[in-house]
This record gives structure tokens, sequence and C-alpha cells, in this order.
């Protein structure tokens, strides 16, 4: 038998006519506080979503409340709560529910058992209850419970999860959908098979406190099912048949289909941006999706639009698109948490200045984050004591890293930014991001042209031509076995993409390998690109004399001094 260690419960935020209704909820908070079951729902302080709460903490069990900003900070229009008082965020209850609070959020506080996470987009919050759960019980609801519970049913079918749904049927409430499953079946519209991917439990009449425990327990036995069976349609991690490559560009890779359980960090969808109305556009169908936790290399030559994507994510230029990261648009109501570091900073005159860094560092908030501070300055191997005027570009590229990162960050974009480091600090440096992303799930997106000492470290990689990406999101890095026709092959020599050293000849990682045949395939498109255009590159075969050689021939001051 598999145990659940986490149930999400998906209920309304409204109590119902019926005393039934909250009486079920209360009592299923119970059984899974007796149970030693997480409590994953909504994070309403009112109606079915407070008393599930409230009875969980009462009973000795923890909480998990995953709730959108907007419910808590501002007032519903057209619901059955308007005119209620909207709650601070610090408060992390929704405000858009009605009857009189069945949880007492300072009582919940207090015995440490309530914790909230505060999500920016309604698909955010479904994402998290999914992943941070093992299985999902349904309360009656309104059209939000609905919708939660189909889409939990349909993953289920995907097999995007493996985790069952029991409806509890408190005063017969999910007859009329039982009924509409039934009628699907019989018609032919949902499989026998896809049928056991739900379960109701209780008729009307039936006690509100033994209708909660079979609840559970009849989650118990579907995960065991669930886990013996893999009754999901698809496998998500690895493809049995050859993927065509326009199938792959109609819809979304597999890897972002699998994830579809996590928050989106960055999304860009087809994205096309021009740096003046009248402009050419400088970025033609970008596109990116990332989880959190996600280390994405962006490959491409010089002039491939990865410093332009780098800004556009930054909220650094004005975009009419719908590029979003942690669900907020970056320009008009840009999130927290985004820093961007580029290779221009170590080029202006102020902080190539007469300034101590020590100074510097106290003068752009250091002394309010000293333990990251102070373990950046051991990691980059910063004297405090340096002039910025004095070092090397190197050494002030790394007082800019100290700087940039001290703070903590949810999404960092690089561009170019390691290229002055030296190997050892570099490698160092990269260790430490990586941490960050594993620990904190914290989101990196860097555009680089130097390759060693890469090869582990990218969780995600994305090409770049010609201002455009060539695959529809982002490659698994390692590739999966769907994606490898997507990529150059490897070389033998070069081992698997999962690491190994390159021939005596070459020297090259996989990853390297990929990134020059990348690159070499670049060239070969915008050669054709500019000989269309009527332009070249490089040496002119023609023998024209232009106006600036004829001047410079008479006036070549230059000729004869020594160099």
């Amino acid at each position: 038998m598999v145990s659940p260690k986490a149930i999400c419960v998906f209920c309304g935020s409204s109590p119902g006519k019926s005393a039934v209704y909250l009486k079920t909820a209360a009592a299923l908070g119970q059984a899974l506080a007796e149970h030693n079951c997480k409590l994953i729902y909504g994070g309403g302080e009112r109606g079915c979503m407070g008393a599930v709460a409230a009875a969980a903490i009462e009973s000795g069990g923890q909480v998990l409340g995953v709730i959108p900003r907007v419910m808590v900070t501002t007032k519903p229009h057209g619901h059955l709560g308007e005119g209620q008082e909207a709650q601070p965020p610090e408060h992390a209850h929704s405000a858009d529910d009605v009857g009189t609070r069945t949880l007492n959020q300072q009582q919940a506080d207090r015995n440490s058992r309530m914790e909230t996470i505060i999500v920016e987009t309604m698909h955010e919050r479904r994402c998290t209850m999914a992943a941070s759960c093992d299985g999902f019980i349904g309360l009656p609801g309104g059209y939000r419970t609905f919708e939660e519970v189909m889409e939990m049913i349909n993953w289920a079918q995907l097999g995007v999860h493996s985790k069952p749904v029991v409806l509890l049927n408190a005063n017969g409430f999910w007859n009329p959908f039982r009924a509409m499953i039934d009628t699907a079946v019989e018609d032919g519209f949902i499989s026998e098979k896809g049928r056991r991917f739900i379960s109701f439990i209780g008729e009307k009449g039936d006690d509100a406190k033994s209708l909660a425990k079979e609840a559970v327990m009849e989650l118990e036995n579907l995960m065991t099912a669930f886990d013996k069976d893999g009754l999901g349609y698809r496998d998500w991690d690895s493809l049995k048949e050859p993927v065509k490559e326009e199938a792959i560009m109609a819809e979304p890779l597999a890897n972002s289909a699998k994830e579809l359980g996590q928050p989106f960090a960055v999304s860009v969808p087809d994205l096309t941006f021009s740096y003046s109305p009248d402009g050419p556009p400088a970025l033609t169908h970008v596109n990116l999706s990332l989880v959190r936790g996600s280390r994405c290399l962006l490959i491409g030559a010089n002039g491939s639009g990865k410093s332009t994507l780098l800004r556009l994510l930054a909220g650094k230029r004005l975009c009419d698109s719908s590029v979003r990261v942690f669900g907020r648009d970056v320009f008009r109501d840009a999130p927290r948490g985004i820093t961007y570091l580029g290779t221009e900073w170590a080029m202006n005159p102020v902080v190539r200045g007469d300034i101590v860094v020590s100074h510097f560092l106290d003068s752009v908030g250091g002394y309010r984050h000293k333990a990251r501070r102070d373990r950046l300055l051991d990691i980059l191997d910063i004297d405090l004591d340096w002039h910025m005027h004095q070092i090397s570009d190197g050494e002030r590229r790394r007082v800019q890293l100290c700087m940039g990162l001290m703070e903590e960050w949810d999404l960092l974009l690089l561009d170019e930014v390691t290229v002055d480091l030296d190997v050892q600090v570099r490698s160092d440096l990269l260790s430490f991001l990586e941490e960050e992303t594993k620990q904190r799930n914290a989101t990196i997106i860097y555009a680089t042209h130097i390759f060693d000492g890469l090869q582990k470290f990218p969780t995600h990689i994305v090409h770049m031509r010609l201002g455009s990406t060539t695959t529809s999101d982002a490659l698994n890095w390692p590739p999966s076995a769907a994606q490898m026709h997507l990529i150059p092959p490897i070389p033998a020599q070069s081992n698997s993409p999962n690491g190994g050293a390159g021939s005596a000849g070459d020297d090259f990682s996989p990853l390297l390998h990929i990134a020059l045949q990348w690159l070499r395939e670049d060239r070969v498109a915008r050669i054709e690109k500019e000989k269309q255009e009527g332009r070249k590159r490089g040496a002119r075969s023609n023998t024209e004399t232009t106006d600036s050689e004829k001047f410079f021939r008479k006036y070549d001051y230059a000729k004869g001094a020594t160099r």
C-alpha cells in the first residue's frame, strides 16, 4: 500500500447553502491530520477552504496554502463576497469568499503549522499545488473547483503525472458530474480505462467523518494502482517512436510538456521585436519557456540576438508581446528578483574611478547582505582594499559579479559576463551558481562563447540563428532520445552528451562540438541570406579604389612610423 504524504484538496471558498458542506470539509481536514497527510489547498480562510484548513491545524496537521497575489491584495468584483475588505499580503489568505472566517490565521501562524506561498498567476497556483502533493480530493465547489478537478484528471490521463483524484460526494453534490462521465463513457468519448482516473466516495446522507476517512483510504488504494499500472496514455520522459521535426515545430517539445506540473519562470511565446518601428526586426519568432531551477545556455554567433533577448527579459526595452517572467510583464509590471549582468558595466567611467572596493560595495547595499557578500568575496578572490581604477578588467569584473549576486535573485541573466575571469574563478563561480539553482530553485539564462567547463552546467540549451530560435522550445541537456535528431551528430571520440573528453586532435567536449557545428551552419545560412540581399562580408575581389583609400594614400602620416 502506497501512503500519501501530502494531499491536495480542491473546494469552494464559499460555505454552500447546506451545513453538510462545511461539516464534511472539517471532517476531511481532521482525517488528513490523523493520517499524517499534509494538506495542500488554495489558501482561503472562509468557506469550505477555511474549514478544511482550520480542522487540519486544530488536529495537529500541517497545511500549505497557495494563493495568487491578486487575491490577497485586491477586492473581488461580481463575486458573492463582493464588498469585503481585501487583506494585506502578510496575512496571505483569500478575500474573495463569503461567510464567517473558519480559519484563525493567527492561531495557524502561532502553531507554525500553516505555510503560505504567494504566486503570480492561477496557472502557477495550480502547478505548485499539483507538484506539492501525492493525490487529489475534490469537495463541493464552483467553477474553479470544477476546472481544477478536471485538469488534474486530464493530466493523469495524459501521463503528465500519476496522481489519482477522489471526489467526496457530500450531500450527493457530485452525482450530476458522475452521470456526465458515465454518459461520456457510454458514448465513446472516455474509455473504460479512462474512467479509472477518478473515484466517487459517498452518497447523500452519509456520515461526514466516515465519508472523509473513506476518501483518504480510497486515495491510498488508487495510488497503489497507479504506481503499479502506470495508467497514463503517454510517457513524457521518453518517446518510443522517432519524432518528426515538423511535429516538434508544431507543438511544444517533450521536456516542456513533461514539466506542466511546474510553474514557468520564463515564458517567451513567438516573440518578434524591432528597435524602431521602421527598422528591421532584431528578433523574429523567438520561443523559450523554462521552469524554475533551470540553467539555460544561449548558443549562437555574434549578432544572433542573444543580448537583445536577455535585455528584453530584464525589462530594459519596451516590448509589445506576451513575454512573461514569473507570470508578469517585465516592463509594465516587473517582478522582484531579476538580475541582469552584462559586459558594458565594467566600461562605465564611474566604476573605473578611484573608489575603494569596500566603499563601493557598501554604497550598493553590501552591508545588508553581509553573509552572501562575504562568501562571494571568497569565491571571487576579491581584495576589499583594491582601488577600482588600479585593477585589471578581470578583477573589476569580479567586483561586478559580487555586486550583482550578493542580494538573492530569482532569475539571473548573464550576458558574456564571465569573459574576463580566469579559469579557477570561473569554475568556482559556476559551482556557486549551480548550487543556487538547486537550493533556492533560482533560474539562470547564460549567453556565452566560452564552453570550457560547461559540459555539466546547463539543464537546457537554446540555439539562436539570425534573430530566431531554431526549435519551438529549449532542448534538454543532455538531450533526450526524442531530441537527438535536433542536434548535430556527436563524434565517437567525444563520447556521450553526459561528458567525456574529445580526441587528441580537437579536445572538444560534446557541448562545444555541438555549439561549433551550429555556428558553422549559422554562417552558411547568413552568407546565403546576405547574398540574396546583395551584401558580402570578408575580403572583396573587386579592384575599385574607394574615396577613403584615395584620401589616406595621399595623406598617410603614419607611413614609415615605427610600430
